[in-house]
């Protein structure tokens, strides 16, 4: 007699490569790009607080 092949858990081996295939391109393709930004630094006044485009960046990182 020969051993039939256990057909569950063929699928279930396939559902599992195809669903972590495909969370990876979900997550390959949901990546946020960084975008460079100008802005204008009002340069006549120099004493005290500024907040300059560095300054801005790490506030917006804070941010979430």
């Amino acid at each position: 007699m020969s051993k039939q092949p256990d057909l569950n858990r063929r699928s279930l081996l396939k559902a599992l490569t195809l669903g972590g295939t495909a969370g990876v391109a979900i997550a390959a393709t949901g990546i946020k790009v960084a975008h460079a930004t100008e802005t204008k630094i009002n340069t006549s006044n120099t004493q005290g607080y500024q907040e300059t485009a560095h300054v801005r960046s790490y506030y917006d990182s804070l941010r979430g």
